[in-house]
C-alpha cells in the first residue's frame, strides 16, 4: 500500500537562472528512500523542417518557436495524468523512452506528421536533435486560444520529449522541477529534510502524501476498533473461561482436597489443572489456525467486494498472529485456572471434605 500511495517531495525551483542540475537530480534518486524521480525541464527550440502553428503575423523569434517540455514519466504528474490532456493516438514518455516526442493532433496535421515520422530540433547555438513522433494529444482547448497568441505559447505547439533528448540538446539547462517519489510515507518529511541540504535554497521542498492519508485514515481506525475488541475479547474470555473452570473445578474439589491431605503440594494441583487447561487450549488452537486460513479468503471477497482500492490487500493468518493467539490464550488460561483453583487452594481441606460430604 505504502509504495503505492503515491508519497513524494515536490522541488521546484525559485530562479529560472537557478535550475535544477542534472548531477543534483542524480543525488536525490540515489538517496535511500527515493523509488524514482521524475525530471522536469522547459525550453524554447526552433523546428529545422516543420513550422510551428500559429494565426500571428508576428516576425518575433517567439513566433518562430515551439514549447519543449521533458518528463521521465508522462504517467505521472503530467497533463495526461490528471486527464488535463489526453492521448489520441500512440504512447506517452516512459522512463525507457529516448529520441522520442508526443506532438500535438493539430501540429501534426499541420505539418503531415504521423507516428513513426521524424523531425528536428535547434537551438540558438546550432545544436540540433532528432526524434521521432511517438504519439499525438489533444487538450480540448485549442481553439479558444486568441489569434495573436505567439507561437511559442499556443497548445498545439507543446511538445514533449525525453530527458535524454532534452539533456543533449540543452545541456546544462538544467530542469524547473523535480519530483521524487518514495515508498516510505512515514519518512517523508526526513527525507524532504535530506534533498533540502543538497539544493541548499535554490528550490521550494513540499511534500505531498495526500492519497495515502486517505488511505491511512480508515485503516487506523479499524486498527483501533480490533485493538479495542481484541481487548474486550481478552477480558470476556477470561471471565468465562474461569466460569467454566470454576464449575468444572468444583465437580473436582473433593478429589483435590484428598490429594492436599495427603500432602501433595498446592503449587503441584496447580500446576496439573493447568496443564490440563493447556492442552484443550492447544487443540482448540490448532482448529482455530486451521478454520481461519480456509477462511481468509472468503473473508477477503466480503471485506473488498464492493469497494475499489489502489493498493493489493490481501487477509492471511500470518505467524504473528499465531503467536499472539499463543500468547493471549496462554494468558487467559493461566488466569482463569488460577481464579478457579483460589478457592480451593486457599481452603481447609476438611471443611472442602466435610462440606461435601454434607
Amino acid at each position: 500500500m505504502q509504495e503505492k500511495a503515491g508519497a513524494k517531495v515536490v522541488c521546484e525551483i525559485m530562479n529560472t537562472t537557478h535550475p535544477i542540475t542534472d548531477t543534483e537530480a542524480e543525488t536525490i534518486k540515489n538517496l535511500e528512500a527515493v523509488t524514482s524521480i521524475n525530471r522536469m525541464g522547459q525550453q524554447a527550440a526552433y523546428l529545422t523542417d516543420l513550422v510551428p502553428v500559429s494565426a500571428s503575423t508576428s516576425t518575433e523569434p517567439s513566433n518562430l518557436k515551439v514549447n519543449l517540455l521533458s518528463f521521465d514519466d508522462m504517467d505521472k504528474d503530467s497533463p495526461f495524468a490528471d486527464k488535463s490532456y489526453h492521448l489520441t493516438d500512440g504512447e506517452w514518455i516512459k522512463p525507457e523512452t529516448q529520441g522520442s516526442a508526443v506532438i500535438n493532433a493539430q501540429f501534426a496535421q499541420a505539418n503531415g506528421l504521423k507516428i513513426g515520422d521524424t523531425f528536428s530540433l535547434e537551438i540558438e547555438s546550432g545544436k540540433k536533435v532528432a526524434v521521432t513522433v511517438i504519439g499525438e494529444y489533444l487538450t480540448g482547448n485549442e481553439s479558444q486560444q486568441e489569434k495573436t497568441t505567439a507561437a511559442v505559447y499556443r497548445m498545439e505547439n507543446q511538445i514533449y520529449i525525453d530527458n535524454t533528448t532534452y539533456v543533449n540538446l540543452f545541456d546544462n539547462c538544467g530542469f524547473y522541477k523535480v519530483l521524487a517519489y518514495t515508498g516510505q510515507p512515514e519518512l517523508l518529511d526526513t527525507l524532504a529534510g535530506s534533498i533540502q541540504e543538497i539544493l541548499q535554497e535554490k528550490a521550494d521542498i513540499t511534500t505531498s502524501d495526500a492519497l495515502y492519508q486517505q488511505m491511512k485514515a480508515p485503516l487506523t481506525q479499524i486498527t483501533r476498533v480490533v485493538a479495542l475488541m481484541r481487548l474486550l475479547t481478552f477480558f470476556t474470555g477470561t471471565m468465562i473461561v474461569s466460569l467454566l473452570l470454576c464449575m468444572w473445578m468444583r465437580s473436582r474439589q473433593k478429589e483435590m482436597a484428598v490429594l492436599i491431605s495427603m500432602g501433595e503440594q498446592k503449587h503441584i494441583i496447580f500446576l496439573q489443572a493447568l496443564l490440563e487447561a493447556t492442552i484443550v487450549f492447544l487443540i482448540a488452537l490448532v482448529f482455530a489456525c486451521g478454520f481461519g486460513t480456509l477462511t481468509a479468503s472468503w473473508l477477503q471477497n466480503l471485506l473488498f467486494s464492493s469497494v475499489e482500492t489502489g493498493a493489493s490487500l490481501e487477509v492471511s493468518l500470518q505467524l504473528t498472529d499465531v503467536a499472539l493467539l499463543l500468547g493471549i490464550g496462554g494468558g487467559v488460561v493461566v488466569i482463569a485456572v488460577l481464579l478457579s483453583l483460589l478457592p480451593v487452594i486457599r481452603a481447609n481441606p476438611k471443611d472442602i471434605l466435610s462440606r461435601m460430604e454434607g
